[in-house]
């Protein structure tokens, strides 16, 4: 990159709070030999384009550095983020008591009626309930607002194990290689129609943590409950296809069984596969758990 590209004087006012490619166009700086560079260099877009130019990155924006005429202030500061509001908090726990007494009312029905009654009823179906099942879970990936986990819990209940392990795994290949292929293809405007401009600063702040370079790293938050939003960000990064497609099968693998044993094990009283099955849900959200306390803290 020719230091020229960023040191020369604007005659326009110098915007703030730049995503990368916004900053890379207000530069003159073509994005991809941007990102070739970086590789080359072994950095990753984010340090590479701080280290060249200056700006400093907050929360998915670039922001140019304090000088005399702008002071410091100016720069909004990392600790100085306003934390979660009380009210959205308890929306969000409002949202987790919903969701728990659905499950708790569709497994009384399950007990009054009786499971082996319902997947007669849902064998007669035929084609059409795996169907449903299938394309409402890929919606649900591809629209990350909606809520995922609940499909695999009725997969393994209606279908049984094995079959709705298959249903899940297939559905989640497609969907989340969909969502790649769209950050990929189209770029972060077409990713935030579906995501939306509320959930978009999810997917900017899983871009920068370096997933591009660490295949590793991508497996394990493919692992979690963030998956959806993690293949809009990988597609977002210089990350190919023959890289990606491993790391999501892996995390499909891996991730899958438990929650679909889950459903199987509740609804059939299989205590051993209950059993397992809580045991592999209580690995996942330790993994959670652990990536987002240590890449929040960088």
């Amino acid at each position: 990159m020719e230091s020229s590209n960023h040191s020369r004087p604007l005659t326009r006012p110098t915007p703030t709070g730049l995503r990368q490619r916004e900053l890379c166009d207000y530069l003159g700086l073509d994005y991809r030999a941007v990102a070739t560079t970086a590789k080359q260099q072994g950095l990753s877009t984010h340090a590479y384009l701080q280290q060249e130019t200056g700006w400093v990155l907050i929360k998915a924006l670039y922001y140019p550095l304090p000088t005399a005429a702008k002071p410091a202030m100016a720069l909004p500061s990392a600790q100085g983020v306003t934390p979660p509001s009380r009210r959205r908090r308890g929306l969000k726990w409002l949202g987790l008591c919903g969701l728990a007494m659905a499950v708790v009312a569709v497994i009384g029905t399950v007990q009054q009626v009786g499971i082996e009654q319902i997947r007669v009823n849902v064998k007669a179906l035929g084609f059409w309930a795996p169907f449903a099942l299938l394309m409402l879970r890929s919606v649900s990936i591809i629209v990350p607002a909606i809520p995922s986990t609940a499909y695999s819990i009725l997969a393994g209940g209606l279908l049984g194990f094995w079959p709705g392990f298959a249903l899940i795994a297939i559905a989640d290949f497609v969907a989340c290689s969909g969502n790649f292929y769209l950050s990929k293809r189209y770029g972060r405007q077409v990713v935030k129609q579906f995501v939306g401009e509320r959930w978009m600063n999810r997917v900017d702040s899983l871009s920068q943590k370096h997933l591009e370079n660490n295949p590793f790293l991508v497996t394990g938050f493919l692992m979690t409950g963030l998956f959806d939003f993690v293949c809009y960000a990988v597609g977002l990064t210089q990350m190919q296809w023959r890289t990606f497609l491993p790391a999501l099968i892996l995390g499909i693998t891996i991730s899958t069984p438990p929650v679909v044993a889950l459903g199987s094990g509740v609804f059939t009283k299989g205590k051993w596969m209950l059993g397992l099955a809580l045991l592999g849900v209580f690995a996942l959200a330790v993994l959670t758990g652990w990536l987002n306390r240590k890449f929040n803290r960088n």
